[in-house]
C-alpha cells in the first residue's frame, strides 16, 4: 500500500492524505477489538492499520523534507521522535489497560487515540515553493488541461518508478530497508517474552521498552544534531550504526538479568534511534527530494514485505529450538546483511557522482578545444571571402 500512498500525493493534499490515514489506522483497531477471527485480525489490524499508518507517515515525512533543507537531519529527527516518546508513554498504559479491562476495551481505547492522526493531519499546512506560486496558470487553463494534467501526472509517476529501479544504488537501498527491518521489529516484538522467559515480573518487562524508547528519543535528537553539522555523510554515519546495533543484538541473549536486560535495552534503543533519525535524510541524499515521495512508497512496500516475514520467521524459530535467544541471533545477521547492502549504496553513489563529474569535466575540455577551432575556421572564411571579386561586387550593389 506505500506506493498508493505515494502516488495520492498527486492527486491529493498531504493533509488529505494524512487524515485519511488516521481514520483507517482508527477503524482497523476498532474492528480488531471484535477479533472474529484470526483472518479478521490480519485484515482489520494488519492491513487497514498498515495502510493508514502507511499514509500518515509518508505524507509527514514528505511535508518535512519539502520544507526543510540545511537543517533537514535535525528536522527529520525531531519529526520522529514522537515515535519514542509515545512509546516511553504508551507502553505501561497499554499494559495498565489491559490488566484493569480486557484487551478488547483496551483496543477500543487505543483506537480513539489513533484518531488524533486526523487532528495533526488537519494542522499541516501545505508546502507552496515561490516559483510554483508566481507561475501558476489561470483557472480556466487549469480547468481546460485538468485531463491532460491527470494523465501526465500517472506517466511520471510510472516514470519516476522506473528511472529508481534502474539505478543500482536504490535497488541496493531496497534490500537494504527490507533486511533491516529485521533488526528493527523482532527485537520489539521478543524483548519483553525473553524478559519473562527468563523470570521477569510482566509489569516489569513492559518497563523495559520505556528504557529502549527514553535511550531511542536520546539517539535521535543526539544523532539529528551531529548529523546537521555534516561532519560525516548521513549514510557513512549510518554504516557505523547499524554495524554497532547489530552486534549489540547479537549479544543479548547473554542478559540473563534484568539489570543486564536494562543495560541492553537502552544501548539497542539509543542506536536504533540514531538510524531512524538517519534513514529519510539518507534516502533524500541518495535519490534527491523531487523522488522522495516515489522512493519512499517503493522501499516501504518491501520494508513491509520484511516486516511480514520477519517476526513469523522469528517464531517459527523460537518454536523450533525452544529459545528466544535465536530470534535475536536472526534480528542481528539480517542487520549486518542490510549494512553490507548500505556499503554498496554509498559506493554506487559516490562512483556515481565521480563518474558525472568527470563526464562534466571531459564536456567542458572539448568544448574549449572546439571553441578557438571554430573561431578560427570562421576567421579563415571571411578572410577568403573578403579577397572574393564576386563578394565585393555583391556587397556593393544598392539594395
Amino acid at each position: 500500500m506505500a506506493p498508493l500512498a505515494s502516488a495520492l500525493n498527486f492527486k491529493l493534499q498531504l493533509r488529505v492524505i494524512t487524515i485519511i490515514g488516521g481514520i483507517f489506522s482508527m477503524l482497523g483497531l476498532l474492528l480488531g477489538s471484535f477479533a472474529f477471527s484470526l483472518t479478521w485480525m490480519y485484515f482489520t489490524t494488519g492491513a487497514l492499520v498498515g495502510l493508514g499508518n502507511g499514509f500518515a507517515w509518508i505524507s509527514s515525512v514528505n511535508l518535512v523534507n519539502q520544507y526543510f533543507t540545511d537543517r533537514r537531519p535535525l528536522a527529520n529527527a525531531l519529526a520522529s521522535s514522537g515515535d519514542s516518546i509515545f512509546v516511553f508513554i504508551l507502553t505501561p498504559f497499554y499494559q495498565w489497560l489491559i490488566d484493569i479491562m480486557s484487551w478488547r476495551q483496551a483496543m477500543m481505547i487505543i483506537s480513539a487515540i489513533h484518531l488524533n492522526i486526523c487532528v495533526c493531519g488537519a494542522l499541516m499546512r501545505p508546502y507552496r515553493s515561490q516559483k510554483k506560486s508566481q507561475n501558476s496558470a489561470p483557472l480556466s487553463a487549469m480547468h481546460s488541461t485538468k485531463g491532460l494534467c491527470r494523465k501526465s501526472l500517472v506517466q511520471e509517476k510510472i516514470s519516476g518508478y522506473l528511472t529508481l529501479l534502474k539505478q543500482p544504488q536504490f535497488i541496493c537501498l531496497i534490500l537494504f530497508g527490507f533486511f533491516s527491518v529485521m533488526g528493527l521489529f523482532i527485537p520489539v516484538v521478543y524483548l519483553i517474552p525473553h524478559a519473562q522467559n527468563i523470570g521477569i515480573e510482566d509489569f516489569k518487562g513492559a518497563l523495559l521498552m520505556s528504557y529502549w524508547s527514553a535511550a531511542d528519543l536520546i539517539g535521535r535528537l543526539g544523532c539529528g544534531w551531529l548529523a546537521n553539522l555534516r561532519l560525516l555523510k548521513s549514510i557513512r554515519l549510518t554504516i557505523i550504526m547499524m554495524a554497532t546495533l547489530s552486534i549489540l543484538l547479537l549479544l543479548i541473549p547473554l542478559a540473563k538479568n534484568y539489570t543486564s536486560l536494562i543495560i541492553f535495552s537502552c544501548m539497542c534503543g539509543f542506536f536504533l534511534g540514531t538510524i531512524m533519525a538517519l534513514i529519510v535524510t539518507l534516502i533524500t541524499d541518495v535519490v534527491g527530494v523531487e523522488k522522495l515521495s516515489s522512493a519512499l512508497g517503493l522501499i516501504m512496500l518491501f520494508r513491509g514485505v520484511g516486516c511480514l516475514l520477519g517476526p513469523p520467521l522469528a517464531g517459527l524459530l523460537v518454536d523450533s529450538t525452544g529459545v528466544y535467544s535465536t530470534a535475536f541471533f536472526l534480528a542481528g545477521g539480517g542487520m549486518l546483511i542490510a549494512t553490507f547492502f548500505l556499503i554498496l549504496t554509498d559506493y554506487f553513489t559516490t562512483y556515481g557522482q565521480n563518474s558525472s563529474q568527470s563526464t562534466g569535466n571531459e564536456k567542458g575540455n572539448s568544448n574549449s578545444h572546439v571553441r578557438p577551432q571554430e573561431e578560427a575556421e570562421k576567421g579563415d572564411l571571411g578572410s577568403d571571402t573578403r579577397g572574393d571579386p564576386a563578394v565585393e561586387l555583391l556587397n556593393a550593389v544598392p539594395e
